[in-house]
């Protein structure tokens, strides 16, 4: 009897020790996921705060609209109006044009800082920090603008001239990083 008492306390224990471990394992698991949740908040919520950001999303939404300047980006203005044609024109290469205006440089410069962005999505992905899916629901919606060939918001050419633009100048993560947010 006193044995059988001795080997249900130990079980007793090891069961106790097993449902503590379980129980650990499953908090350790639940505030990995809360951190992971905040760092995606972090990352999306900097990214969108962006000045060239907030400014390449207006470009990417509309077909003509005006952007804020930054102080001196265009001596004696504060706003930039645009419109589909100076934003194809602004996509040339270096190899398509002998030079550039300043309104073509300044949308230049802010898709390039669009795409490096995105490309830094696409490193944390690769890195194991993120899944496509978690970053789908933030983003969706302007990549389909210029990646979805069969999303009408922008035209075909412009579209075209981003992808020669992407290539061109090697963000070249961005055809696979485009392709795991529209299909994830």
């Amino acid at each position: 009897m006193e044995y059988n008492l001795e080997i249900g306390i130990k079980i007793g224990g090891f069961l106790l020790s097993l449902l503590v471990l379980i129980k650990g394992i499953f908090e350790y698991s639940k505030a990995q996921k809360w951190k992971k949740a905040e760092l995606i908040f972090k990352e999306v919520k900097e990214f969108f705060n962006d000045f060239d950001i907030k400014r390449a999303l207006i470009i990417l939404d509309w077909k003509e609209n005006e952007i804020e300047l930054k102080a001196n980006e265009i001596p004696g203005k504060i706003k930039l109006l645009f419109d589909e044609k100076l934003i194809l024109s602004s996509l040339r290469t270096h190899k398509e044009s002998n030079g550039f205006c300043k309104e073509e440089a300044i949308i230049k410069g802010i898709l390039d800082n669009f795409f490096d962005r995105l490309t830094m999505f696409d490193i944390y992905i690769e890195v194991g920090l993120f899944k496509a899916k978690d970053l789908k629901p933030y983003l969706y919606y302007w990549i389909k603008i210029f990646a979805d060939f069969e999303d009408d918001r922008k035209p075909k050419e412009i579209k075209s001239q981003i992808w020669k633009y992407i290539d061109q100048y090697n963000f070249t993560r961005l055809r696979g990083f485009c392709d795991q947010i529209l299909h994830s």
